[in-house]
């Protein structure tokens, strides 16, 4: 059987960064069209403004809910990846394990606390009256699936951090063409099924989880990965659950307090109307287009940089990191231009609301034109993590939100720019949370952070 991951504390670096993130855009663009396919045709429904604005609204929540324990995740790969650089590979079995089962109880606690405290959580977020009822089941339905959501991407995590990149990006093609298949089918009844409107759109996602997270345990089950799981070891190893802690728990803070700010953001995007909300939401789908390279990299980064400061090779280490901002910042670049050329473009594919599609305009000029800014940060915070630094990436990331963009977009948007005013705070502190972070990286203390010591130094 041909091996499947990269030994990345040897090589090329430049090489060895793009052997492992073409899959991970990959996977990236798959799950970018599939979630840009649940807009497309719910924004096709009667009452599309409203509906494109629960989903806006219910994914704000989820990601606030799910991403204390969607930051453990980070610590398994990045222990992973750091056992692996190491030469320690009984050790990444035993992550795999141990994180199954910590972070997928902590995955149920949260999930249910969504479904039990929804209306509580609407109400923080002051969501429109005739948004809620349709916000309601869609809600309810994705937090349903989010155990399979956890499953796969602790499963990925871990692959990504011993190198294998290939098995996740598969499963997450899996995942993304049954949930674009099944759209269309469920949301408007088109032959056997029935018209479900809005909640087809959570079903269609919910089931193509179930597809990806059971591809992924299937392929390593039977041993077609580096992993060699077998359920009958499973168990949870007391070590490796307080340096998953000493990892996770920094990072679980950290995404969580970022969700809770976008949440924030979007609360006073709610005070704008459905216009406003509905072109905010569009306007994350083109985001996450936008960031897909980025996260590719990044991710890749991360998991070279975890192999080699397993391994002791800093300098290594760094020159990833940099490499990855420098392609980063110019793929960006060329895409943020690309879009404020044309700038209905987007908007105008996921909507027929003319409103909309003029409003969007304003989205694209205030923050996607500097979106470049926020790839690199992106870059470092995920190099932080995969280094072990996780509490220098939370409070480094808490400053950029806390004290640059929430206050930025507040401010601006009580000016007579409105709403275009909080878009273009929300881009303003993209630069200046760039050269904050910058100067953190630059000094190289987060190299010293790393979690597992290494028995050897490996040769490069």
């Amino acid at each position: 059987m041909k091996k499947k991951n990269i030994d990345a504390t040897k090589g090329d670096i430049k090489n060895n960064l793009w052997i492992l993130a073409w899959p991970i855009m990959i996977g990236n663009l798959i799950q970018v069209i599939y979630n840009m396919t649940d807009t497309y045709w719910v924004g096709k429904l009667d009452n599309s403004t409203e509906a494109i604005a629960a989903v806006t609204i219910t994914f704000s929540v989820v990601f606030v809910l799910v991403s204390l324990a969607a930051g453990l995740g980070i610590g398994s790969a990045t222990l992973a990846a750091q056992y692996y650089g190491a030469r320690e590979y009984k050790k990444v079995d035993e992550v795999t394990y141990t994180s199954l089962i910590i972070i997928g109880a902590i995955a149920l606690f949260f999930v249910a606390g969504g479904i039990i405290f929804y209306k509580q959580l609407f109400a923080l977020l002051q969501t429109p009256d005739n948004i809620i009822h349709l916000a309601k089941d869609y809600f309810i339905i994705i937090m349903v699936g989010m155990i399979f959501m956890f499953i796969f991407f602790i499963m990925s995590g871990i692959l990504r951090g011993i190198g294998d990149t290939r098995t996740p990006m598969i499963a997450g093609i899996v995942s993304g063409v049954i949930n674009m298949i099944l759209d269309p089918f469920l949301i408007f009844g088109w032959g056997i099924f029935p018209e479900l409107g809005i909640t087809g759109a959570a079903y269609a996602t919910v089931i193509s989880r179930v597809f990806a997270s059971g591809y992924i345990f299937y392929v390593v089950l039977r041993g077609k990965t580096f992993l060699k799981m077998n359920l009958r070891n499973i168990k949870v190893d007391l070590k490796i659950t307080k340096q998953l802690f000493k990892i996770g728990v920094p990072s679980s803070i950290s995404q969580a307090v970022i969700s809770l700010g976008g949440t924030v953001i979007l609360s006073r995007v709610n005070m704008f109307g459905d216009v406003a909300i509905a072109t905010h939401g569009i306007g994350n789908r083109l985001e996450s287009l936008l960031i897909m390279p980025t996260m590719g990299l990044a991710q890749a980064a991360s998991s070279i940089v975890g192999q080699n400061l397993g391994a002791g090779q800093k300098e290594r280490a760094f020159k990833t990191g940099q490499y990855a901002m420098k392609v980063s910042f110019c793929v960006l670049v060329i895409m943020g231009a690309i879009f404020a050329i044309f700038p209905s473009v987007f908007f105008d594919i996921f909507s027929d609301d003319k409103e909309v599609i003029e409003m969007g305009r304003y989205y694209i000029y205030g923050i996607t034109l500097l979106f470049a800014f926020v790839g690199c940060r992106i870059v470092m915070s995920n190099v932080f993590q995969g280094a072990g630094a996780a509490s220098v990436s939370m409070w480094l990331s808490l400053i950029c939100l806390w004290v640059f963009r929430v206050p930025l977009s507040y401010a601006l948007s009580y000016t007579q720019l409105g709403i275009k005013g909080l878009w273009l705070g929300v881009g303003l502190s993209f630069i200046v949370s760039f050269f904050f972070m910058y100067y953190f990286y630059k000094k190289g203390k987060w190299m010293d952070k790393v979690v597992v010591e290494k028995k050897e130094t490996v040769e490069a």
